[in-house]
């Protein structure tokens, strides 16, 4: 059996339940009503970088070191952010299928660069450089896919997918047209297993929610632009190949800002450094509750980006940055070094060595009886410390505190914004847990619903369906409940003489 993997960062049944009621995703209804689907729960907390490596390894970021799109290094004037683009540790299905002797095709996986030697191809995708770089094993096969897509995007410019400049669904639009070029040059190849992913969703859902489930046509396009590559998948497809369909999140819709790291600074568990920057901050932060009040936050953006746009302001020009704060580190006990809990609707926070467990146990109280002000509902809906991470080689040394907000709510960790909440006029996608999973083949069960399956179980559930015996480590399960049950020979001969017996039964009595 071959084994199609089509992976779509920020992909939810929010978004693709009712543009398929809208009869707008023809091949996305073909596999949902001929197949088998269901939740994907993400790792915890549900980001990007540890999600994919964890599809890609079946294994918890404990089993293979991906936390973040950044790891830290302690210094002396505090931690230090890398930038991580690959995993530290553990095989990926196409290394165990390589291994086994099957071709294999990978392209535009996030956190795969540099690329690895396969028996196949490689493209390497999100947080690779760019295209002049490095980005393909074989390394002939760049020059290929250059002279086939010229225009070829690994991902969005860093200033349009954070929302700084540009139209980011024109530019994702222009990205996936380009991308899908790219899926037609490589799924004429041969392979065995193909594993292709596209991150649009992800970086549309950030930045454009309500125009999103307002049915934009440029946001339509681009789900239709995922349905044509699921056609073109299915005339790719043998009668005996199976193809999944797998998020690494799911995502919603926020307006509730709970500002987490003010809630530290309010709270003593960190200090700045410099109290000068906390008074501008702080000047800052009533600016913007100025705008609030005054409902001028459209018009604000709209000057933002116009001064970016000349140059005045400037823009983010690093794929991934980390914001780490300027923070006085012999009086700051716990602290948030990464921004991504801000789409994600998580905070990840660090604790130094000096802090007891009693004292972190009273922090976690007091965060579980954090009420919004406006609805009365809990922030936190739960808690994690970092034994969430899995037992592996590579869990962390640090200790954590990984919290989860509620529906309506996400976490920004600028400091100096004085109040605690802030109500957004638009409404922001973040990540969500519960990620899709869609099955289709011969082999698959036709309109079954699972239940809850987790991003673990993909490895698993792949190499079985190849006939190659999954690592003993690997936390997750096949998903049998997915298939047609398969009648061995014992089991035919069984129901054929229990037919014959009531046959006979039938018979005497007739007589």
């Amino acid at each position: 059996m071959r084994v199609l993997l089509f992976g779509i960062d920020g992909l939810t049944f929010r978004v693709l339940d009712p543009f398929i009621e809208r009869g707008l995703l023809p091949n996305f209804q073909r596999v949902r009503d001929q197949g088998t689907q269901g939740i994907l729960k993400s790792v915890t907390p549900p980001m990007t970088p540890p999600a994919w490596m964890s599809i890609s390894t079946g294994l918890p970021p404990s089993g293979h070191g991906v936390y973040d799109f950044w790891e830290y290094t302690q210094g002396e004037q505090g931690p230090h952010a890398h930038v991580v683009t690959h995993r530290k540790g553990g095989k990926a299905l196409w290394n165990i299928l390589s291994e086994w002797g099957k071709r294999v095709i990978v392209a535009n996986v996030p956190l795969t660069y540099p690329p690895e030697p396969v028996n196949g191809i490689m493209l390497s995708g999100y947080m690779a450089p760019d295209t002049q770089a490095a980005i393909t094993y074989p390394a002939a096969f760049r020059e290929e896919l250059l002279q086939a897509v010229p225009e070829y995007q690994i991902d969005l410019d860093p200033a349009v997918s954070g929302g700084q400049i540009g139209d980011p669904l024109a530019a994702t639009l222009k990205m996936t047209k380009e991308r899908l070029a790219m899926f037609r040059l490589l799924l004429d190849k041969p392979w065995d297993f193909c594993f292709l992913a596209c991150s649009g969703a992800d970086r549309i859902q950030h930045l454009r929610w309500d125009e999103i489930m307002a049915f934009h046509p440029q946001a339509v396009a681009y789900y239709q632009m995922l349905d044509e590559a699921l056609g073109m998948m299915f005339a790719h497809m043998h009668d005996d190949d199976l193809l999944m369909i797998v998020s690494d999140h799911g995502f919603r819709g926020v307006r509730r800002k709970f500002y987490i790291h003010e809630y530290l600074y309010q709270r003593g568990w960190l200090k700045m450094r410099d109290e000068q920057k906390r008074k501008r901050a702080e000047l800052v932060g009533r600016a913007r509750g100025l705008v609030r009040r005054l409902k001028l936050q459209q018009l604000a953006r709209f000057v933002r980006g116009k001064l970016r746009h000349s140059g005045v302001i400037a823009v983010e020009k690093e794929q991934h940055a980390a914001t780490m704060p300027d923070l006085d580190w012999a009086h700051t006990h716990a602290w948030i070094p990464s921004s991504s809990g801000f789409l994600a609707g998580y905070a990840d926070i660090f604790f130094d060595e000096t802090l007891s467990e009693q004292q972190i146990n009273t922090l976690m109280a007091d965060l579980q009886a954090m009420r919004d002000p406006e609805s009365g509902e809990p922030v936190f809906v739960a808690m994690h410390r970092e034994d969430v991470y899995g037992k592996g080689e590579f869990a962390p040394a640090e200790r954590h505190l990984i919290v989860l907000t509620n529906q309506k709510t996400t976490l920004p960790t600028e400091l100096g914004r004085g109040s605690l909440w802030e109500t957004s006029d638009v409404t922001s996608g973040i990540h969500d847990p519960d990620g899709v999973l869609y099955l289709y083949g011969n082999a698959v069960c036709s309109g079954k619903t699972l239940a809850d399956a987790h991003i673990y179980d993909i490895v698993p559930t792949i190499l079985t369906a190849m006939g190659v015996v999954p690592p003993e480590n690997l936390p997750g399960a096949v998903l049998r409940e997915a298939f047609v049950p398969v009648q061995t020979a014992d089991a035919r001969a069984e129901q054929e003489s229990v037919v014959a017996r009531k046959l006979k039964k039938l018979m005497t009595k007739t007589q």
